[in-house]
């Protein structure tokens, strides 16, 4: 019998473990993979606002690169987003994963893929193909294809991905680069990330297939990853007993995909609403509410603008992109933070 399982050994079931078991509870992480941290799903481009969460990210060994800048280029026009100073880390999301891992001391069961959670007014019971496991409260992260919160039907209003090409190459420029073109992908946009010893190119889109991020940079040989990206939360993220965190929730920035900061900011939110819990020996709807009240309000409404500037891109053609990115070279972006929460 634990106090809480966690589904899901991503950086942010991770985050809210550790979390949970500092306020002495007793938690158990089940973790579909053998490794934490592989295979990697997403690229590592997280914004410096990391360090409120980890201060010393950079003593970790974990950071390959630093940037302060983008390019965003259409087919016929381009400007440049620039920082003063470092605006992201380039991550190593294996070794971060891993990292965080080291950090719980809880119980990670490893290889356990979770099937269905039931709900009763005693407790809650997790089925995994590795045997039942009893708890109070259940948190579900395990992402965008999250069983736990299919099992109460709810889901992204869409869900696309992430295909990432990583090629052995010195690259220690501090500028990334974002293309955008319509005719070679209608709802996304390619990259190019600079990784250090390493670079790494990318695509974002519904229907992203490897051989178009061949064409588009004439890449031949390299290593491929591929994630699913929720867009847009879920319609309700807080159950009798259950919470989803991140990217279950659909906690993700749908400009760019990304989903770390927003998702462990979502996880400290819950850790709190989970003591509460504890701390009343109340686990119903009704409580457990003010964890979806609470993370609105810290990002609810830089998911609605993402949505809003998603809807934007897809029915945009190439010439009125040209048009938007001409008008970006006469705007000062140097206030923007890529999260718009710190």
């Amino acid at each position: 019998m634990f106090d809480i399982v966690v589904v899901g050994g991503g950086p942010v079931g991770l985050y809210t473990a550790k979390l949970c078991e500092d306020m002495g509870y007793r938690v158990l992480v089940l973790e579909e993979h053998e490794e934490i941290g592989k295979p990697p799903h997403c690229s590592g481009l997280i914004s410096i606002n990391i360090e409120h969460f980890f201060p010393d990210i950079k003593e970790w060994g974990v950071v390959e690169n630093e940037v302060d800048s983008a390019v965003i280029h259409s087919p016929r026009s381009e400007f440049v987003l620039r920082k003063k100073g470092t605006a992201a880390y380039v991550i190593n999301r294996e070794r971060f994963d891993r990292r965080l891992g080291e950090m719980v001391e809880s119980e990670i069961l490893l290889g356990c893929r979770a099937r269905s959670v039931v709900v009763s007014k005693k407790g809650a019971k997790v089925n995994t193909d590795k045997g039942v496991f009893e708890c109070e409260m259940v948190v579900g992260c395990d992402g965008a294809n999250s069983i736990v919160a299919k099992g109460l039907c709810v889901r992204p209003r869409e869900i696309i991905k992430g295909l990432i090409a990583i090629v052995r190459k010195k690259a220690h420029s501090r500028m990334v680069d974002l293309y955008f073109d319509k005719d070679r992908l209608r709802d996304g946009f390619f990259w190019k990330i600079p990784r250090g010893e390493r670079l790494e190119y990318g695509m974002f889109g519904k229907d992203v297939k490897f051989e178009d991020l061949e064409k588009f940079f004439g890449l031949k040989r390299y290593e491929r990853y591929a994630g699913l990206v929720p867009i847009g939360p879920v319609k309700k993220s807080y159950f009798d007993r259950i919470l989803l965190v991140g990217d279950a929730a659909g906690q993700v920035k749908p400009w760019s995909g990304g989903g770390v900061i927003y998702g462990l900011t979502c996880a400290k939110i819950a850790s709190e609403v989970i003591e509460k819990a504890f701390r009343f020996n109340d686990f119903s709807e009704g409580l457990l509410k003010e964890y979806e009240t609470r993370w609105k309000a810290r990002v609810g409404k830089q998911i609605g603008l993402g949505l809003f500037l998603r809807r934007i891109l897809k029915v945009s053609n190439n010439l009125q992109l040209d048009m938007l990115f001409r008008a970006g070279r006469f705007i000062d972006f140097g206030w923007m933070d890529m999260d718009f929460i710190f």
